[in-house]
């Protein structure tokens, strides 16, 4: 089988791999994406537009995020928009919500569904997520399905794309964390996912690097139909202030706790007023499981609480652009992980 050389993100590095890996999947589709070579070679600009490509329609579309949790798909969305937006942590199954995201230039308006970690679910909480992640589908023009250099396809995510069947747009791989890919581990990746003949492009990146960014962006826009668009551009989340900040919250409860407590815990901002035009005042009410769980957060004289107020209120002073007071308390609702009306209440805006 020919070869085709394929640059990679890393300096002075070329991969080799059949002609049919590194280029478009299906039948047709080099075709609907020509464009001319000077394009293709010139460098490019914001949201990957070249020069060229700005004298060219408007481009808006949906574009879905999907793959199992932990892979990245949040610290992807928050590098490519510039500005963290998004809860992330190591630990497992921290996004909850289906979120748009939102990155405009002159060339496109790209509004990315960032959705809960595919997982097998154990709780009715986990089930609604996994629920919320497959939703967040509805009406997407392209799908990024997010991956690691595990050295072959992971079973799980054969069987999520035999459920993906059905989805008719095109689907962009992007094998996230090469930085961390050792020996042939990448290579092997993106030969077994392109064996399935389910993606219309396969791209490898870093997004705590910045590798391949730009590539993901400039690919993106060229999938995308012309249109005007959907949000002001100076919108970036279509979710308001008091959600930001309650993710906030939960973020420092998952970089600060083990175990069980970050999976227990729920956050609701009670109030967010302005007490001046300096000064924001912030209440809020962090939701737990179990007594033992409010002890454990709470910790001794305060301290955890109060660790973690102090950490949420930095992070809270920078999105408001303001001094911040916060105050955080601390509830139990038993077993509220198991009760539909409480789940509905965390998962939907």
């Amino acid at each position: 089988m020919p070869l085709a050389r394929f640059t990679t993100c890393f300096p002075e590095s070329t991969l080799d791999f059949p002609v049919d890996v590194m280029t478009n999947m299906r039948e047709g589709d080099a075709e609907a994406r020509e464009q001319p070579e000077a394009d293709r070679e010139s460098e490019s600009g914001e949201l990957g537009a070249h020069p060229s490509e700005r004298q060219a329609a408007f481009r808006v579309g949906f574009v879905g995020v999907l793959g199992q949790t932990n892979v990245g798909k949040s610290t992807l969305l928050n590098a490519l928009l510039g500005e963290k937006l998004l809860i992330s942590s190591p630990k497992p199954q921290a996004t909850r919500n289906r979120i748009r995201c939102v990155l405009t230039s002159d060339a496109a308006q790209i509004i990315f569904v960032d959705t809960p970690g595919l997982h097998r679910p154990k709780t009715k909480l986990n089930q609604r997520l996994v629920r919320e992640a497959y939703r967040g589908l509805r009406g997407i023009d392209l799908l990024l399905y997010v991956v690691e250099p595990w050295g072959e396809a992971a079973p799980f995510d054969l069987k999520t794309l035999d459920r993906l069947e059905g989805i008719d747009v095109p689907i962009i791989l992007l094998v996230n964390k090469i930085d961390l890919a050792k020996g042939n581990a990448l290579e092997e990746t993106l030969l077994a996912y392109a064996a399935t003949d389910r993606f219309a492009e396969l791209i490898p990146i870093s997004a705590t690097r910045r590798l391949g960014l730009d590539d993901v962006v400039r690919t993106i826009v060229s999938y995308l139909p012309e249109g005007n668009p959907v949000f002001p551009t100076d919108v970036k989340c279509d979710r308001p202030t008091e959600f930001l900040i309650e993710e906030i919250i939960r973020e420092k409860v998952f970089q600060q706790t083990s175990q069980e407590i970050p999976y227990s815990v729920a956050v609701r901002v009670k109030w967010l007023r302005e007490a001046s035009p300096r000064l924001s005042e912030v209440k809020a009410e962090i939701l737990v499981a179990r007594e033992s769980q409010k002890g454990i957060l709470v910790g001794k004289g305060g301290r955890m609480i109060k660790r973690i107020g102090t950490l949420a209120r930095a992070d809270v002073e920078r999105l408001l652009a303001k001094r911040v007071f916060l105050e955080l308390i601390v509830r139990v609702s038993p077993r509220w992980t198991q009760d539909d009306e409480r789940i509905r209440e965390v998962t939907e805006p």
